[in-house]
């Protein structure tokens, strides 16, 4: 789609776009999720299920108001460069969230995570490609919460099986 004539407001474009990282020239979407991972890697301390429940309701609080955050970024910057356009990446910010979530932090953990939510955010099994219809920044985020549940599932699944 041609970019429209208005111009984003440059924190939201920062936001949109993840730290500018879609604007990479080739594969966006997995330099965006690469850069989530280094992010989330460096800054976000180590919450399981076992950690205490304050440590767990921040956590889980502070995922949704990122989750709202992201919605709102990817519907202004729809305006500008298209539905789900590829500049846009903080979709992959909160699905990677998800992939991760209360899992172990180790390069392991991240590793698979990244290469299985890569898989599901372009498979997009059900629910995913239907919430990806949804309008505005809904849509363009849903689809890739959707592949961060099923990625970390598969994790989990892997963690039990594999004695991880």
């Amino acid at each position: 789609m041609a970019e429209h004539r208005s111009k984003l407001h440059p924190v939201v474009t920062f936001l949109a776009t993840g730290a500018y990282l879609g604007y990479a020239p080739v594969a966006p979407g997995t330099v965006g999720s690469l850069g989530c991972a280094a992010l989330m890697w460096f800054l976000i301390p180590q919450v399981t299920p076992a950690s205490s429940p304050l440590a767990l309701g921040v956590m889980l609080l502070s995922v949704l108001a990122f989750v709202a955050l992201a919605i709102w970024a990817a519907d202004a910057a729809e305006r500008q460069f298209g539905h789900d356009a590829s500049k846009i990446v903080i979709d992959e910010y909160a699905g990677f969230v998800f992939s991760v979530l209360l899992l172990p932090k180790s390069l392991l953990v991240f590793a698979v995570a990244f290469v299985l939510f890569r898989a599901m955010d372009i498979v997009k099994p059900f629910p995913a490609k239907q919430a990806e219809a949804l309008p505005g920044g809904v849509g363009i985020v849903m689809d890739d919460v959707v592949a961060g549940i099923y990625t970390n599932i598969l994790l989990r699944v892997m963690l039990l099986v594999q004695g991880w």
